[in-house]
């Protein structure tokens, strides 16, 4: 991602699962209060290739999808990474997860706000708004910021004109379709029909 600087390093630190990194990379000590449990497994629910830019803690209502041993606000790991916002929620007594994922197409905008003690994340999706709240204030702004940084850089790349993949090399070819994949132009679906019909015309 052209904007985020150090991009490799949060590529790095997620492959490590080094949460602390991230934080670290961001100027923030680490906010795990509430969300160890989400942390350890949120390895486990990255795509491939997905980088986390940026993570909080905060309370959020009980959806559709929540355990049903849960009630009212729970804790969760609110997560950016450069293709979307991930929210998990660890069961207390369980290892059922929680999931909430927000594509970053479907968001109009994020913002912060910052009160004496705590702060609160508000997702605009249009339709409706998603809250976290009592996070950690320092902690929301950075959120945010990187938040809006990915939506732009999606947004920009969606509108950039696309360049033709002109080469005959099928190889030369697989490296191109792998470049418009990570600037988020072809999706996962797209570019796994292309890299199949490449790869056959190599086995032929």
């Amino acid at each position: 991602m052209k904007n985020v600087e150090n991009f490799d390093q949060y590529r790095a630190a997620t492959k490590a699962s080094n949460w602390a990194g991230i934080f670290a990379l961001n100027g923030l000590p680490i906010d795990d209060f509430g969300t160890k449990k989400e942390l350890t497994v949120l390895a486990d629910h990255l795509e491939d290739g997905e980088t986390v830019l940026a993570l909080a803690s905060g309370l959020m209502n009980q959806t559709e999808t929540s355990n049903l041993m849960d009630g009212g606000w729970n804790t969760w790991l609110a997560v950016v990474t450069d293709r979307r916002l991930l929210f998990l929620d660890h069961a207390m007594l369980s290892t059922s997860v929680d999931e909430q994922v927000i594509r970053l197409d479907r968001v109009q905008a994020v913002s912060s706000s910052q009160g004496f003690v705590l702060g609160k994340i508000s997702v605009d999706l249009g339709a409706r708004v998603l809250v976290v709240d009592n996070c950690v204030k320092e902690h929301v702004k950075v959120w945010a910021k990187m938040a809006n940084i990915a939506i732009a850089e999606r947004e920009e790349a969606q509108t950039a004109p696309v360049a033709p993949v002109v080469s005959d090399d099928p190889i030369a070819k697989l490296k191109e379709l792998g470049a418009l994949k990570e600037a988020g132009i072809l999706t996962d679906e797209e570019f796994d029909a292309t890299k199949a019909a490449l790869l056959a015309k190599l086995a032929a």
